[in-house]
């Protein structure tokens, strides 16, 4: 199944500017978020003419049921992840269109035909996916290169990931077209670790990082449309799914949990590029190992029997060596090396 989600992606200097003019006639209805929806305004002062409602800060299928009180012509999500995925649930229930203006480099959210479902204590559910499509995205260089750099860095960690799972469900070439096409976008995520991203380069804003940005925002959630299973998620989104159940990690970022879990996926396949994601991972300050995610070793059989779960409900290839998953977790307790 080949599943793209966007009709038009507009990634430029003022993209916001015409926002009024593709809402033409219709009546929009703005989710916000509690701090991009201020930027955008600050970007764009007349977003603050269309009617809004707030989001409360997780995609749930309580929030979706309280929000599908409204029903507008349009929904136009401006926010994060959780936001839009909770924006597509409801354009997709609801049968209309959506426009999505992403205020945070963090996630593909913007692109997947898909919403991650958590429960109201942000704890990871399931993920639905479904036909839905997204007009356009909005991709407004000013209320980018402004947003918060801790999210554009787990952003790129998670789009990374892309490359390692796809690697690790499909190999690296395929005789099936969509999951083949999924493979060579998933190669060019994978090669943003050898750019710089570095907050200066990040608010400098120059080619390289509008080239990074599309890749988070647009190209990353382009590798499971076209791939769907073959190319969608492995055991690191499983490890971050796992992880997510403990309070001690909800401050970290969806990209920080998955960077992890990467390297638990690494290391469980024996790669040879296990060392350099471990040094690249590092090297931008994501956490390497449970005590920073602040896990304890008496918590590990707990989070090894988590995983498995997870792998489970997603469909990953079962672990059938758990032991030697419980040894890798327990040598990732503490930070190795600086």
């Amino acid at each position: 199944m080949i599943r793209q989600a966007v009709l038009e992606y507009d990634h430029s200097n003022d993209a916001l500017d015409d926002l009024h003019t593709l809402i033409g006639n219709r009546e929009a209805l703005i989710l916000r978020g509690l701090n991009g929806y201020d930027e955008a305004v600050r970007v764009s002062p007349r977003i603050a003419e269309i009617p809004s409602i707030r989001f409360n800060g997780e995609c749930s299928d309580e929030e979706v049921e309280r929000l599908k009180a409204h029903r507008p012509d349009v929904w136009i999500a401006v926010g994060g992840g959780k936001l839009i995925d909770t924006a597509k649930r409801i354009a997709f229930t609801q049968s209309v269109p959506l426009i999505i203006v992403p205020t945070l480099v963090s996630n593909c959210a913007t692109f997947t035909p898909l919403s991650v479902i958590y429960g109201e204590d942000g704890t990871y559910l399931r993920y639905d996916t479904f036909p839905v499509v997204i007009e356009r995205v909005i991709a407004d260089r000013r209320l980018l290169r402004d947003s918060p750099y801790d999210y554009f860095r787990a952003g790129v960690i998670d789009t990374v990931a892309k490359w390692f799972e796809a690697r690790y469900i499909s190999g690296t070439t395929s005789r099936d077209a969509g999951i083949h096409s999924g493979l060579s976008l998933a190669a060019q995520c994978g090669a943003l670790m050898d750019l710089s991203i570095r907050e200066d380069d990040f608010r400098r804003y120059d080619t390289d990082i509008r080239f990074i940005v599309d890749h988070v925002l647009a190209i990353g959630g382009a590798v499971g449309g076209f791939g769907d299973a073959g190319t969608r998620v492995a055991v690191a989104h499983a490890v971050h799914n796992a992880l997510s159940r403990f309070d001690s990690t909800h401050h970290w970022l969806h990209g920080d949990k998955v960077g992890f879990g990467l390297i638990v996926q690494e290391r469980m396949i024996s790669s040879e590029d296990t060392l350099f994601l471990e040094k690249w991972l590092q090297s931008i300050d994501a956490p390497t190992s449970l005590e920073q995610l602040g896990i304890r070793f008496d918590q590990i059989d707990e989070l090894v029997d988590y995983v498995v779960e997870e792998m489970t409900i997603q469909g990953i290839h079962k672990v059938e060596d758990t032991d030697r998953l419980k040894e890798i977790l327990r040598n990732l307790q503490e930070l190795v090396y600086k």
